[in-house]
């Protein structure tokens, strides 16, 4: 009788993984304290964004219908350079995830900084961070080979529900597939992000800049892990479109 070899389990790249996926979005929650605080916008969350746009135009808001619609560009140029850059870099058969978390982590801490000594705009920190956000997004969007969000978290909500249903529903249909392990992973990414806005909220009555300076904490404990890790850190898939 011939042994059955068992499958090893699959290792995942490093940006992929549970934990950095809940520091990414811990990171998100930061980022949208510190914007819906200040000026009223989210730096991730453009459906909000979109809503606002709707709102102000209704509203005879012709001011804050440019601000809103500014952020969403801005956002979108954001994840526009940095499919450029994962190009490039794919083409020369390079990493990048470490290149664009010390990027990340620059800016932010440069916008601590100008917050808490100078009178920059708030609006141009917001705009700043809304490009953070689109390069955070269209860099790092997959969790144990699926996708997720940890800059916009309706999708995670849906497939966090979508795996327990499936779990629960295995008597009408069992597809095989494991379901509670990555619906666990998912309910923690959306408690960081509500953590890191709540934090960041708390954090700013301190001082302005202190929830981006706690996001650039994050992004410089996941730059020195992207650095010294051993094996694969990339997303294996990036696209982020199913």
């Amino acid at each position: 009788m011939t042994k059955s070899v068992p499958t090893p389990a699959r290792r995942y790249p490093l940006l992929e993984t549970a934990p950095a996926a809940v520091a990414l979005a811990l990171v998100s929650g930061l980022l949208n304290a510190w914007t819906f605080g200040q000026v009223g916008t989210f730096a991730t969350v453009q459906s909000g964004n979109l809503l606002s746009i709707g709102y102000f135009l209704a509203d005879g808001n012709q001011g804050r219908v440019l601000l809103a619609a500014t952020s969403v560009l801005v956002f979108a140029f954001g994840s526009f350079v940095c499919s450029i850059y994962v190009l490039w870099r794919a083409r020369e058969d390079r990493p990048y995830s470490a290149e664009v978390l010390v990027f990340e982590l620059v800016i932010v801490a440069l916008l601590a900084v100008l917050t808490a000594t100078t009178g920059i705009s708030p609006w141009a920190v917001a705009w700043t961070v809304s490009f953070i956000a689109g390069v955070q997004g269209n860099a790092f969007h997959r969790e144990t080979g699926m996708l997720y969000g940890n800059i916009a978290v309706t999708s995670v909500v849906q497939m966090a529900a979508s795996l327990v249903a499936r779990a629960l529903g295995r008597r009408i249909s069992d597809d095989g597939e494991a379901h509670m392990r990555p619906a666990g992973a998912y309910v923690v990414v959306l408690i960081a992000f509500v953590v890191g806005g709540g934090t960041g909220f708390a954090l700013d009555e301190l001082w302005a800049g202190a929830s981006l300076a706690a996001a650039a904490v994050v992004l410089l404990l996941l730059f020195i892990a992207a650095s010294s890790a051993r094996g694969p850190i990339d997303p294996t898939q990036n696209n982020p479109t199913p």
